[in-house]
């Protein structure tokens, strides 16, 4: 089997539940990727190339699983995200595309990439966004926290896989209730669960089925989270410093008036690389 047939092969079995041509070809190259050990363009480039009988027997068996709605990363156990590898799994949100604005705008605030900063990713899940931080400001060190077993679990190993660990410290934690000893951070970043309870059912099925529910559900409001953050991320922050939240696309006026009500000066919803609202902002002024 080449390449060229692998895809048809695909195509012609994830039109059953993908919803574009686009959304196919992504699935397909995403795990013919994984499996060859090669990126989409050399494969593209390559439509020759031909599959061994082990590998063969691979891609259809993760074709099958991929037509239960088992997500395309949990299938190859591994992301892409800011050009890092995380490995993810059953009990770990798939990292987004969207959440990457939050790297985005922590590189654009502290502009001197050398300085010793202390930032804390609350919500880690699979440790993405603390170890694309780790990357990006290489004398930083990051706090990880979840309140979950198995983010903790793949934290560890993607901070182990990475090479992270010596700047890198984990607490398990329900929110902010045992960090009540922890020095003040330079930022906080967090990809909190932000679906309202009532949203949940219109998620695709690949969500709804294999990925954790306690990542996404944030009550009738979307907002419980974001509520903590604002009574008490203060207290956590050094002067100054600011917090970093990802957001729905439709919850920026909801947003902006919880933080004003606590008492936060001057909250901003920052705009994701699609020009959606993505990302709340404000500093511990």
């Amino acid at each position: 089997m080449t390449v060229a047939e692998a895809v048809d092969l695909g195509r012609n079995a994830l039109r059953v539940i993908d919803q574009s041509e686009r959304e196919i070809d992504s699935n397909i190259y995403f795990l013919l990727s994984s499996l060859l050990n090669k990126s989409t363009p050399e494969l593209k480039l390559n439509q020759k190339l031909e599959l061994n009988p082990e590998q063969i027997k691979k891609y259809n068996n993760w074709l099958e699983r991929r037509l239960t709605f088992e997500p395309a990363q949990y299938i190859t156990g591994e992301t892409e995200f800011w050009s890092l590898p995380i490995m993810v799994g059953s009990g770990v949100l798939v990292p987004r595309q969207d959440t990457e604005s939050l790297i985005a705008e922590m590189n654009k605030h502290f502009p001197k990439k050398e300085d010793p900063f202390l930032f804390l990713d609350m919500c880690c899940g699979s440790g993405c966004i603390g170890i694309s931080l780790l990357d990006s400001f290489p004398n930083s060190r990051v706090v990880f926290s979840d309140k979950y077993s198995t983010p903790i679990k793949y934290t560890t190993k993607n901070l182990k896989r990475l090479n992270f660990e010596s700047r890198a410290k984990i607490i398990a934690s329900d929110m902010f209730k045992s960090l009540d000893d922890y020095e003040k951070f330079d930022a906080i970043v967090s990809n909190p669960p932000y679906i309202p309870s009532d949203e949940l059912k219109s998620l695709s099925m690949q969500i709804t089925l294999f990925e954790p529910i306690e990542a996404l559900q944030a009550g009738d409001s979307g907002l419980i989270f974001h509520e903590v953050f604002a009574s008490e991320a203060r207290r956590f922050l050094k002067p100054n410093a600011p917090i970093f939240l990802e957001i729905g696309y439709n919850q920026a006026k909801e947003v902006i008036e919880l933080f004003r009500s606590a008492g936060w000066h001057d909250p901003k919803v920052l705009l994701d690389l699609a020009g959606k609202p993505r990302v709340l902002f404000v500093r511990n002024n």
